[in-house]
Formats: structure tokens, sequence, C-alpha cells
């Protein structure tokens, strides 16, 4: 059934060429007769039409002119030219702007008409097939690398006149090598397919999803509002594909890398966005996969360049680009908030959030990691006096200090400094250190941390059991508790050398008279676990993640406790 719609100012030429339709088509069409190229635009907009029988000749547009809007607005429809004009040369031109045949009225009969109507539709599917192999890949059904670079360089033009912004996503499956390798390359095409359905679930119909070649995929993001909006997608993605495969009775789990970039943010021409994705999704690699990483200025597949990184973050801290996320902490036995530790994040003007893992290395490597410390206790200390001016519960805010500041003879009285100007009480504040610090002690710094106890300051040992530490350094630290590392707490309830260490330290830390935070408490079963082998407290998203001040102000109510 072939869906037609016939385009002439004459209504009698267009019941006419209906009733040549009739008689050699019999009944295997519909058709729809429009006098106007205004209202055949409207009738184009609301159905999809196989073959257009135009008239060059309208009231409302003429010539050649007619055919481009048609072009333009249904590029999937088969256009046959009925004209009662004579002309070689705009028969030629006509076909030539993409017109399947050029018929001139009066000289065409049922036969002829419907003979030209089916090599039109058999040319055009042809045509289409071609198009679509040139285009698309054969075993996914996404864009190919030619199409994209097609889209990508229209998409860049977009933005250069409407002065918006598009991203793109370039995607590499996680150890896909080791599907093929056990499963066979069936298999490893049956997953290739289900991860371009899923990431066709993840994007709008203007967006542009590739399959770049092997396990390489990318998504081309148009008309984007705002960074988040882009690592929402990025994160749904990932999220997906982590859903398990199943095939032939094997469930199948993989995970994926991916790099995003944004224009005209993070460059200047289409090679370079592709460019700079790729560098990204091989940090997101060197994280272990299963995340996303945008580009930053200065980022290469190698840690970031000492001297770019050093000045953005200058830049950062002049500019006030620097800002603290708090979680909360929750004593196991009342169920009452003791404390909120403080977390700075990056609010790059071009890249969004930046998370603490992507700076904080290279801050302590170029030294920033001082002045950067410094602006974070001080920020830390003023909130922490804010709370309590509005008269909410106040706990200790933790800060974590690194090994550079410690080493600062000046620290003591930087602290001393900070504490006056916001008038907050040292029992309110609490320095954590990294438990790898222990075993580079000194006289010195020994002394430092002694000043900082003498104060009312609290002291606590951070990440407390993936190092190399021994039990024997906390007692000769002027310590008030240890954290455990959040990968002891990870698989607590299963792998036995966990729980065995775990309950070892707590014992421990309790006949030294030390507390114990749990850190990274993700599920009801660890909170259970700690609470019973006797843990004071614990902190993490089984709670909340960590959140800005004036979000994260709801825990600190007066005699609020956390239920779940």
């Amino acid at each position: 059934m072939l869906n037609i719609l016939v385009i002439d100012d004459n209504p009698e030429d267009g019941n006419a060429t209906q009733a040549m339709l009739k008689e050699g088509l019999g009944t295997q069409f519909e058709c729809t007769q429009a006098t106007m190229i205004s209202d055949a635009l409207k009738y184009v907009k609301e159905q999809t039409f196989d073959i257009i029988l135009l008239d060059l000749m309208l009231p409302d547009s003429l010539g050649l002119d007619t055919l481009r809007q048609f072009r333009q607005t249904n590029p999937c429809a088969a256009i046959l030219i009925v004209s009662g004009l004579q002309d070689e040369a705009l028969a030629v031109q006509a076909v030539q702007y993409g017109a399947q045949d050029y018929l001139i009225k009066g000289q065409v009969n049922s036969h002829t008409l419907s003979r030209a109507i089916r090599y039109a539709v058999e040319r055009h599917r042809v045509q289409e097939q071609i198009t679509y192999q040139a285009h698309y890949d054969h075993l996914t059904g996404l864009a190919n690398r030619g199409l994209f670079h097609e889209r990508l360089h229209y998409a860049l033009a977009r933005c250069n006149r409407n002065d918006t912004a598009i991203a793109v996503l370039f995607l590499d499956l996680d150890h896909f090598k080791n599907i093929n390798d056990t499963f066979g390359h069936e298999y490893g095409d049956s997953v290739l397919k289900t991860v371009a359905s899923r990431l066709k679930k993840c994007i709008r119909e203007v967006d542009t999803g590739v399959r770049m070649g092997g396990d390489e995929f990318a998504v081309l993001l148009d008309q984007v509002q705002s960074v988040e909006d882009v690592g929402n997608i990025a994160q749904r993605l990932l999220d997906l594909l982590s859903e398990p495969i199943v095939l032939e009775n094997h469930e199948l789990h993989i995970t994926g890398s991916v790099g995003v970039t944004i224009y005209p943010w993070d460059c200047a021409n289409a090679a370079d966005l592709l460019k700079h994705s790729d560098t990204a999704m091989y940090r997101a690699k060197a994280k272990g996969g299963n995340n996303f990483q945008y580009y930053t200025a200065g980022m290469q597949t190698s840690p970031l360049d000492g001297t770019t990184i050093d000045v953005e973050l200058r830049r950062a801290l002049v500019k006030g680009e620097f800002l603290l996320h708090y979680q909360p902490q929750m004593d196991l036995q009342s169920r009452q908030i003791i404390g909120m530790e403080a977390l700075i994040r990056w609010q790059h003007p071009y890249q969004g959030m930046v998370q603490p893992m992507n700076f904080i290395p290279k801050a302590e490597e170029t030294g920033m990691i001082v002045p950067i410390g410094e602006w974070v206790l001080q920020a830390a200390s003023l909130q922490a006096k804010k709370w309590e001016n509005e008269g909410r519960l106040l706990a200790p805010i933790s800060v974590n200090l690194s090994a550079q500041q410690i080493h600062q003879r000046s620290l003591p009285s930087s602290v001393q400094n900070i504490l006056q100007a916001t008038q907050l009480d040292p029992q309110y504040l609490q320095v954590e250190l990294t438990e790898s610090f222990l075993i580079h002690e000194n006289p010195s710094t020994l002394g430092t941390l002694r000043e900082l106890k003498a104060m009312g300051v609290k002291i606590y040992i951070d990440d407390f059991g993936v190092g190399y530490a021994s039990l024997r350094y906390l007692k000769s630290f002027p310590l008030d508790g240890i954290k455990l590392d959040r990968s002891l707490i990870k698989d607590i309830e299963t792998d036995v050398s966990n729980t065995a260490i775990v309950r070892a330290v707590i014992a421990l830390a309790n006949t030294l008279g030390l507390k114990v935070i749990a850190e990274g408490v993700e599920t009801q079963a660890q909170a259970d676990f700690l609470t019973n082998h006797g843990c004071d407290a614990i902190q993490g998203y089984w709670l909340t993640p960590p959140v800005p001040a004036h979000e994260s102000s709801k825990w600190l109510q007066t005699s609020q406790l956390v239920t779940h």
C-alpha cells in the first residue's frame, strides 16, 4: 500500500491524476491532495508519504524552490515532478536536486504513471539502502564513524551560529576481549548489539549514537544545557551497561569507561573533541573502569601536567571556585550525629564539579595543597560557627590534613589564628591524617600534633587498614580515634580476612581508649555488623552522600535521631 500526496494547483488536474492512479494501481494506494505548498507541508508533518507527485508551479511557490522545500521537510519520500512545462533543462535540474523523474502533463497515462511510480519507489529504496550501508553500522544499527564525523561538523557549525553547546561521550567496554576469548565472537556480537540498544535508551532523537569500531562507541549530544545534564546521561549509560546480559543461560556482566568533552568549553575543532574525549576515557580506565571522567585542561593519559594544573589551582583559590560538602557521622548506640566531615570539591567554570581525586594528588605534587588545606580549615570552621549561631546541635567538624601541612611548623599557629578569627571552640575541630603518615613521623611533626592536641583539637587517623603502619604507632601518637577504611567495610559480611581485621582493630582501639569510626558504610547489614562488634560510629552512603552545607544542616537539628 503506497501513501501518495498529489500537489497540483488545478483541482481538475489533481483529480485526473488520482483517476490514473486508480486505474494503474487499483486499490494499492491511498491518496491525499493539496493545491498549495503550505497545505502540503502541513500534511507531510502529520504523516509519511512514499511518493509525492509535485507540480512546480503553485500559487505560493514556483520552480525548483518548491522541490527544495519538500526535500528538506520529507527527505525519505520519492518525489516525481508532474508539470505542464516541457523544459528539458528544468527536468535535468529537478533530477539533480533529488527528483526521481520528470513527467509532463498530457503525455502521461495510467500505465506510464504507475510504472514511473514503481521505478521511483524501487530506485529510492536502493538509494536508501546504499546510504544506510555507507552511514550505519551493520551489526548494531548505530551511526558509523563516517556519519558521526559528518554530524559532528554540522553540530559545531550550529553551535557557532547559535552560541549553544554540544558534548561528545567516548565509551570503551571494560575487558570485552575476555568475552570473545571465553564465549566466542558470536556471543561478543550479541553483547555489542545489547550495548547499542541500551545506549539508544540514554539519548534523545536529536542526539547520535555511534559505533566507532570494535567495542568502542560514542555519543554526540546536541543542544547541551548544562554540565550536570551531560554527567547524568553518562552515569545512566554506565548504570544500564552494568545490568546483567543473559545469553543462552549465561549471565554476562560488562562495564564501560566513558570520557566526556564539551564544546565550546573544551576545544575549538572536531579533531580535538575526539582526542579529548578519548583521553578522558583512558583516565576513566586508569581509575578502574565503570566510571566517567570529564576532560580537564592539561589532562593526558599520564598524570596531569604539573604546570597547567598549578596555574588552574591558583586561579581556583583566588576566584573562590572551591567549596565544601559535608558527610555526617552517626553514633551507633544513640543514633545521633556526632560529627561532620568536610570534603573539598572544585566547581570548575567549564568542567563542572571536579572530584578531589582528580586534583588533590597534583595539588600535593605542586605544593598547592598547603594554601588549599588552610582554606579548607578556615571554611569548615566558619561553617561550624554558623551552625552554632543558628542554634543547631554542634558536632565536631572533621578536616583532612596532608603530610605537607603537618610538616609546616607554622600549622599550630595557623590553626590557632583560624579558631580565634572564627571564635570556634577547639573541641569542635577534628583533624584527620592518613595512615601512611604514621610510619614517617619524626620529633618535629610529632611535636606539631601534640601542640594541636594541647589546644583541644581532636586527632584521628584516616583510612586505617590499607597502609603498612604497625599497630604500635597507635600508642605513640596523641590520637583520639581511628577511621576504618572503606575497603575493609565493603565485603565485611563475606570476606573472612576483613572481618577478622575489623574485629581486631576495634578491640585494640577500645583497649587503648580510641574511638572507631567506620567509613563507606552502604548497607543495613554493614551497620548491624559494626554495631554488634563495638564500633563507635559510622559514615557513608547508607546515611547520605556528601552534600552542600545547606542540605547537610538538617542532620544537625537538635535532638534529631537517625532512623531508617
